[in-house]
């Protein structure tokens, strides 16, 4: 599949957007611009209490309105891709294929309840924290898992997404900073080096698993994620699983 672009008249709209909605609405349509799917929406979540403050979903939504809105009023706690982002408390890039096994999301509320009468697959999800304690979150859904090239595009998006305007002025602090000879150094720079696998084990990390318990989860040998993990102590420029996981 050929690469999508985001055109400057989206980043123009994005810029410009003077309430949350407009600002979610401009930023939902740079995601349809770079991410090919079948169901697209965008929602403020409230971090605060694990609620959605408001959303809008795009026309192949619709028929699930009343099912969304029952959803959005008992909140995400229980919501896997929820408690992930809950638990580093960074703005991130997710994709449900990655993070969260076919067999362990067949079971979950949201599948059954949303995704699977849409014949949704897989998603992939832009975070984006503000300093309020509000989190724009932009869904792709489609009928099919994402590829690598595919998520790497999403995951572009979302740095641009960052660095706009409307998102700088009122990003958080990182959790943590570094100073160095030259200054300080954003943790989410060297978080940036991981690979697309690295970053997957980095995610499970965070979350206390052991190197058999993620193997399981990811479909690959103990040994090779134990070399997965030395990499990211490597990269991440810390000794221990602990250290880590407080990134």
């Amino acid at each position: 599949m050929a690469k999508q672009s985001l055109t400057l008249e989206s980043l123009e709209r994005i810029v410009a957007a003077d309430d949350d909605r407009r600002l979610a609405m401009a930023a939902l349509a740079g995601l349809r611009e770079v991410a090919a799917g079948d169901h697209y929406s965008a929602m403020w979540f409230d971090a605060t209490n694990c609620k959605i403050a408001d959303y809008f979903l795009d026309q192949s939504w619709l028929a699930a309105d009343h099912t969304f809105w029952q959803i959005a009023q008992r909140g995400l706690a229980d919501h896997p891709l929820a408690a992930i982002l809950l638990s580093q408390q960074q703005s991130m890039t997710l994709v449900r294929s990655r993070v969260v096994s076919n067999a362990a999301w067949t079971r979950t509320w949201i599948y059954n309840e949303l995704e699977l009468p849409l014949g949704v697959k897989d998603i992939a999800s832009v975070c984006q924290y503000t300093s309020s304690g509000q989190v724009l979150i932009l869904t792709c859904g489609r009928s099919r898992k994402f590829k690598d090239d595919e998520i790497d595009t999403v995951r572009s998006y979302h740095r641009v997404l960052a660095g706009l305007a409307p998102f700088q002025s009122r990003a958080p602090r990182p959790a943590c900073e570094r100073s160095v000879a030259a200054g300080v150094i954003d943790p989410m720079v060297r978080l940036a080096a991981l690979t697309l696998r690295e970053r997957e084990v980095h995610q499970w990390l965070r979350q206390g698993k052991r190197d058999l318990e993620i193997a399981i989860l990811l479909g690959i040998s103990q040994r090779t994620i134990h070399h997965h993990v030395a990499r990211v102590l490597r990269k991440l420029e810390v000794d221990t699983r602990t250290a880590a996981a407080l990134y």
